[in-house]
């Protein structure tokens, strides 16, 4: 859990002015240079009014008007799923006070939304709410030293530390307040964009490269089944199996009624009937004929046993013939239920269907695609003359084109995420290239749902050796006029842009080799429109003293 404590004025009415007015850089009638402001000694509740439902600070805060006390204290905390961002005025000996708190969700980046239960040494608080996240607590007069509030909402519990001074005119005296070039982003607005944070790291990375990859399965994931014969669709029962339906496999698909390959074809079939007719009546009649000469012994019983097998392979002959020319009556008349059984090679979900009953197909029509989604995998290109420096133990990562969000391919570890299914012995032709396979392990979910089989992906493979530094998600890297910077969380609604030296990619994160340290929080997503909130209020101008 870390902990930042500031204090700072108010000027979110200036972004929201420049907002409003949506970032126009035309404010050369109005001169703001010439106006100093003095904020008084303002909690939430007291003289400098809020609605917290919107955040919207009090439009009586004019130009000319001074304020005479030290600004608000804050205190921001993160958990692994909470952030809590609190407001409050110099809390001195004896004085009642009211305490103001925002709470973020981290999974989302959106307000917490149950209710709040404040506890402060043991006794419940008495708390308002007083919008979507934000709440009001009531605190009496204390002592003099440091006190801590535990929330909890949603289940989650945080707690945060204050301080009491026994003497709070003094704390005025040289109070710190932040820099101008700060920039403020109340929460209500962080709320209503997309937008999120993560602490910087340090750890040991192995530097990669991007190259072009695709999601596929092991041989056995995808199934294409092509008609067998040319021949008339026939459906089952249930009809045919539609796309998104899981099969099992050797379940039947359709049947094939097959068509006969010329006029003379159905001709055939008739006769076909005919002769294996009289071959059974001349079997039957000979297995008679020798049965008789058995009884009266003057013939072996090897004779008879010989025309009993004569007689067998006959009826079959003849079952055959009948079928065929059942086969070419219903294809004539299109009834029956068809003849070529056309089942599911392995259990997975219909993909894709290309045929409908009583259409008649060529043989090899592929008819359906089954895709087995249980295991996926990555297949990635590797330029030839990086294949020497692949690191194949290394962690990797993908990313879908299209999407900002990097999948992590992590290999050592007690939780990996993928593991290594082959690195090519040989170097493709065509494309000068040596393919690397990944298996992506399922975890408690299952494989995430976004990711399709066939889908083109951005692959960042290990190279080189491996770096130890701090490290930051690479949506947190923006580019400034051909500066990288970095959106650096400060507190709840403070930031500051910082100008960073970056080292190698690694994946899903970068090296920074200077600019930000390790354990503050960055903002990766969202940064563009702080950027934006910043020349706003550059826009209005700062007339503030604080």
């Amino acid at each position: 859990m870390t902990s930042t404590t500031r204090r700072r004025g108010w000027v979110a009415w200036l972004l929201g002015v420049a907002l409003a007015c949506g970032g126009s850089d035309d404010h050369e009638d109005h001169d703001h240079g010439d106006h100093d402001h003095e904020h008084g000694d303002h909690g939430h509740e007291d003289e400098h009014d809020h609605d917290h439902g919107d955040h919207a600070h009090d439009e009586g805060h004019d130009d000319d008007h001074e304020h005479d006390g030290p600004e608000p204290v804050h205190v921001t905390v993160w958990s692994e799923t909470l952030e809590v961002f609190v407001s409050h005025p110099v809390l001195g000996r004896n004085q009642a006070a009211t305490l103001m708190a925002h709470f973020t969700r981290l999974a989302d980046f959106r307000p917490a939304a149950g209710d709040l239960e404040a506890t402060l040494d043991g006794t419940a608080l008495e708390v308002r709410r007083r919008g979507p996240g934000v709440f009001s607590v009531a605190l009496s007069e204390r002592a003099a030293g440091r006190f801590s509030v535990n929330w909890t909402i949603d289940g989650e519990s945080i707690e945060t530390t204050h301080t009491v001074y026994p003497h709070p005119a003094a704390e005025r005296q040289g109070e710190h307040h932040h820099d101008e070039d700060q920039i403020e982003l109340e929460k209500e607005r962080q709320w209503s964009v997309p937008f999120a944070t993560a602490f910087a790291e340090r750890r040991e990375v192995r530097p990669t490269s991007e190259v072009t990859g695709e999601l596929t399965t092991p041989p056995g994931g995808t199934a294409l089944v092509h008609a067998p014969i040319s021949g008339r669709v026939v459906a089952g029962s249930a009809g045919i199996p539609p796309p998104g339906e899981q099969v099992r496999a050797g379940q039947l698909l359709v049947s094939i009624a097959p068509t006969p390959s010329s006029p003379e074809d159905a001709t055939r079939a008739r006769l076909g009937v005919v002769d294996a007719t009289a071959r059974v009546e001349d079997a039957r009649a000979e297995l008679e004929r020798q049965q008789r000469l058995l009884a009266s012994n003057a013939t072996p019983a090897r004779r008879v046993a010989e025309a009993e097998r004569r007689l067998r392979v006959a009826e079959s002959a003849l079952a055959a013939a009948r079928q065929a020319q059942s086969l070419y009556t219903t294809a004539q008349t299109g009834r029956g239920r068809g003849g070529w059984r056309v089942t599911a090679p392995i259990g997975g979900v219909i993909d894709e269907v290309d045929c409908s009953p009583g259409e008649t197909v060529d043989a090899a029509h592929r008819m359906f695609r089954i895709i087995d989604g249980s295991e996926l995998w990555v297949r990635a290109e590797v330029p030839e003359g990086w294949a020497a420096r692949l690191a194949a133990d290394g962690d990797a990562a993908f990313q879908l084109l299209g999407d900002e969000r990097w999948h992590r391919l992590v290999l050592g570890s007690d939780a990996p995420s993928a593991r290594v299914v082959n690195v090519g012995r040989s170097v493709d032709a065509r494309t000068r290239t040596v393919q690397v396979t990944y298996a992506l392990l399922p975890g408690e979910g299952g494989l995430d749902p976004s990711l399709r089989v066939g889908a083109a992906l951005r692959v960042a493979v290990p190279v080189g050796a491996p770096r130890r530094g701090v490290v930051v998600p690479r949506g947190a890297v923006l580019d400034a006029a051909g500066r990288s910077v970095v959106i650096v969380q400060v507190e709840g609604e403070l930031f500051e842009e910082r100008t960073v030296r970056l080292g190698p990619e690694a994946g899903d994160v970068v090296l920074i080799e200077s600019g930000v340290e390790e354990g503050e929080r960055v903002v990766t997503r969202g940064g563009g429109f702080v950027r934006i909130a910043a020349r706003a209020t550059e826009t209005v101008g700062h007339g503030h003293v604080h």
